[in-house]
């Protein structure tokens, strides 16, 4: 009888190994595209959070400002000095300026009409950001400043061109006194624009100012200057009307610090991230938000003639003080994603009521 001998130690043979290899590399594979798209997933979501996180936030200071415009201050905006042969200017600090001057170097955007309105348009005034897209806007809107009390001081011209200003002791002290001229934080600094105003002959005259050095004084007294040239063009002593030289002699002059804020687009600093930047007076730009890709307002507001013209970018000759309402048409962003997933994109509008800033009665 012949016997069999079974060997225990069998091993796989060469195609069970290949085809367990197979399915193992699938297996892998598999794992490894699915944790791929899962981080893929997450990265969108992460960078679509974060740009509505700072489109909302951006959004938010937008409509605070334009919602002030006007606040503080009498109806119809503030005439600035003429009669000197040069417009008074807004977009530049103590260095440079950032907007305006078209193709070439920016110059500074000039006020309508040497007049400071309380919303200044500024159609198709900012960068081209994309080929074949017009010129994006910016927009200008100025109130009184109610945080820092200027107004609760006594107010000196030290000499007739008003070039250089002293600010003293309230005449009756009031119960929390207001913060000091030179504080670093609250008090005037170079390009500060400030509002004087005072009765001459039975009239309330107004002038605007801007700060042009570093504030002297630790306290009862401020000295202030406000020396021609300026970077704002404000100062200027050769002007024959709308200047601080005009208003010297008028009595009972008060002061308020205003804030004259732009909103633009910067495309020089990162042409490959354009930002949104905010303006206060002759200050230096902040950002707000980086990848902006578009920037656009429009306006409703009433002609001449009082008939109500809505969602216009160029209200042309219509006086600003006849917006009654701002539109942020667009309000763009977009976030630059790497590999396969490409950019991702969101665009916000709103509409903000503006205060009736001429106060004219239409009822009459």
């Amino acid at each position: 009888m012949q016997s069999r001998h079974h060997n225990p130690a069998r091993g796989f043979t060469l195609m069970e190994l290949m085809i367990s290899l197979a399915i193992g590399m699938l297996v892998i594979g598999l794992a490894v595209q699915l944790f791929s798209r899962a981080l893929n997933a997450t990265f969108i979501v992460s960078e679509r959070a974060q740009m509505q996180q700072d489109t909302r936030a951006a959004e938010d200071m937008i409509i605070n400002d334009i919602s002030q415009a006007g606040a503080g201050l009498q109806p119809g905006g503030v005439g600035l000095a003429t009669g000197a042969g040069k417009n008074p200017v807004y977009g530049c600090d103590q260095v440079k300026c950032y907007i305006g001057g078209g193709g070439g170097s920016p110059a500074g955007v000039a006020y309508p009409g040497q007049y400071m309105y309380w919303i200044i348009p500024g159609y198709q005034f900012g960068p081209i950001l994309q080929t074949g897209q017009p010129p994006t806007d910016i927009i200008t809107v100025v109130y009184a400043d109610t945080v820092f009390l200027l107004n609760e001081y006594t107010v000196t011209f030290n000499n007739p061109n008003g070039t250089q200003v002293t600010f003293g002791p309230p005449a009756a002290p009031p119960a929390n006194p207001p913060q000091d001229v030179s504080d670093p934080v609250y008090g005037l600094k170079a390009g500060d624009l400030v509002l004087f105003q005072n009765s001459a002959g039975g009239v309330t005259a107004q002038a605007v100012g801007e700060v042009s050095q570093t504030v002297t004084g630790a306290g009862p007294t401020y000295t202030a200057n406000f020396s021609d040239p300026d970077a704002l063009s404000v100062n200027q002593t050769a002007a024959t009307g709308g200047d601080l030289q005009q208003i010297t002699g008028g009595l009972n002059t008060t002061a308020t610090r205003i804030l004259a804020i732009t909103y633009y687009v910067d495309n020089t600093t990162d042409p490959n991230h354009y930002r949104l930047m905010r303006q206060v007076n002759g200050q230096t730009p902040a950002p707000i938000t980086d990848n902006i890709s578009d920037f656009r307002i429009t306006y409703d507001t009433y002609d001449n003639f009082g008939n109500l013209q809505t969602d216009l970018g160029n209200i042309g000759v219509t006086s600003p003080n006849m917006i009654r309402k701002v539109n942020l048409k667009h309000l763009t962003f977009r976030t630059s994603m790497t590999g396969v997933v490409g950019f991702q994109g969101l665009d916000i509008q709103t509409s903000v009521s503006a205060r009736n800033m001429s106060f004219k009665n239409r009822y009459d």
